[in-house]
């Protein structure tokens, strides 16, 4: 499937952009990246299964919960228990 919208611009017209950039990675103290869950995701944690279950199979036992992502929003009766 092709766009069919032409795109004039290419990597080229970006390469002042691009070298400001890497100079500033280059001289930076720190980069901060915020991500969502998609990152995690994407590296291969896995949000249930396994390893929800080896390490919080109390918890699935006592509130019925099967992954990590449905246990952060359960309607725990006090914070303590949250």
């Amino acid at each position: 499937m092709f766009s069919k919208k032409w795109m004039n611009k290419s990597t080229n017209d970006y390469w002042d952009k691009i070298s400001n950039l890497k100079k500033t990675i280059e001289n930076a103290d720190a980069i901060i990246i915020g991500a969502g869950a998609g990152l995690s995701t994407s590296a291969g944690l896995e949000y249930s299964g396994k390893r929800f279950f080896v390490h919080f199979s109390d918890f699935a036992d006592k509130y019925g919960l099967q992954d990590m992502y449905s246990a952060g929003f359960y309607p725990f009766e006090t914070l303590e228990e949250y």
